[in-house]
């Protein structure tokens, strides 16, 4: 997010449990409160896993401002999902994808460019690190939620 350029962030993480399952889960933006912690709603327009032309809509609070931003999934596969958009703060886009590493586990890697414009834009250099370390530590714990939610099948994950 430096100023006037894009930020990417890209973090992978490994997670025990079948590809197909992980992905019902991630590819479900609506999920996204139970394991980004800077998320405070996420409503996808239709509900559910992530099909093209899909609306999602996050709000996020990060660094004590609130982002309130809109997003459309451009193109899904059974295992990924890309997405853009925006607001009048930022500009988004990016992709999740789940990789089979064997039958019982699979690697998730989030993909996200960023692009601050407006006001906020010359926050950019001193925002990035912190939303690096914030979009990793969520990734990294996901596997944790996703294990929770298996042993609670009621709850959305199934194995």
């Amino acid at each position: 997010m430096s100023a006037g350029r894009e930020a990417t962030f890209a973090s992978s993480v490994r997670v025990p449990l079948p590809a197909g399952v992980v992905a019902d889960y991630v590819l479900d933006w609506g999920n996204d409160p139970q394991w980004r912690a800077q998320v405070l709603r996420f409503t996808c327009d239709p509900p559910g896993r992530a099909i093209p032309g899909q609306v999602l809509r996050e709000e996020l609070r990060f660094a004590g401002l609130t982002f309130r931003t809109e997003t459309v999934v451009r193109r899904t596969t059974p295992l990924s999902a890309s997405y853009d958009g925006g607001s009048g703060a930022v500009l988004v886009r990016g992709t999740r994808r789940v990789t089979l590493v064997d039958d019982e586990h699979c690697e998730v890697t989030t993909t996200t460019h960023v692009r601050l414009v407006g006001a906020l834009r010359p926050f950019a250099p001193v925002l990035t690190p912190s939303y690096r370390r914030a979009d990793h530590a969520d990734l990294l714990r996901l596997p944790q939620v996703l294990l929770q939610h298996r042993d609670r099948p009621s709850e959305g994950v199934h194995p």
